[in-house]
């Protein structure tokens, strides 16, 4: 036989995402929820599904709503065309159990691959860029466990609750963290399975990670994913979406 064979090009597993939407947002002082706020003419919640309609790279992702907002954020989202919308799930009230109870919905839609890329997003970052979403996807693909993260840029202060500093951290190596953040199906689920029986409480999804061992890689955030936590970001929001093309 002659000629040089074709190497097969590799089947990627699929990649998915919990959107994690169950926050009150009270701090926004809106009572219908900041998912639900509108954004220059469209919903929070739907400007953030739209990033992951953008990337071609995600084959499907889950809203966790808060139980009480559900049946609007079902009726809401079912009125724009987001076909990689896989369903929407109830939250709980924490957002780890929120997000456990997503990733327990999508197990029960889908299944997912030991080795897919699953990632978690807040809904409330509605102006992460696709090219973010591949970033940590790319990250978690290859070294299994990932998260967006920026260099800390001010000075931290550690201080008792009546406001004594007790230390000055070196900003050397302290990192925001912002989201997505992921892991591989199997690793993800077990950890989230694993801080249930203990009892473990994580600040975030890559904490719960930490928790069970793995190992976990920070990839350069974007200072434009903020999270619309109170009036002012939300002017900034608005601010930045004037300045964008996509």
């Amino acid at each position: 036989m002659t000629g040089t064979a074709k190497q097969a090009t590799p089947v990627l597993s699929p990649a998915y995402v919990v959107v994690a939407a169950a926050g009150s947002g009270t701090r926004m002082g809106y009572a219908a929820g900041k998912q639900l706020l509108v954004l220059e003419g469209m919903p929070v919640i739907v400007r953030t599904c739209l990033v992951l309609e953008q990337t071609p790279e995600i084959d499907g992702y889950l809203v966790v709503a808060s139980p009480e907002k559900l049946p609007e954020m079902t009726r809401l989202l079912r009125s724009f065309p987001l076909h990689r919308l896989i369903g929407l799930a109830a939250g709980d009230a924490t957002r780890q159990d929120s997000v456990a109870n997503g990733l327990a919905a999508l197990r029960q839609q889908v299944n997912p691959p030991a080795d897919a890329p699953v990632l978690v997003h807040d809904g409330a970052r509605c102006l992460a860029a696709p090219e973010l979403i591949r970033r940590v996807l790319d990250a978690v693909r290859c070294r299994f466990a990932a998260g967006a993260a920026l260099p800390v840029k001010d000075t931290i202060k550690r201080a008792t609750p009546e406001g004594r500093v007790l230390e000055t951290p070196d900003r050397q190596g302290l990192w925001a963290m912002q989201t997505p953040q992921g892991a591989a199906w199997s690793l993800l689920t077990q950890a989230y399975d694993l801080a249930s029986r203990q009892g473990f409480r994580g600040t975030d999804d890559l904490s719960v990670l930490e928790n069970a061992g793995i190992p976990v890689y920070l990839v350069p955030g974007d200072e434009q994913n903020i999270k619309l936590t109170t009036p002012a970001d939300l002017a900034y929001a608005r601010w930045l979406l004037t300045k964008r093309d996509f």
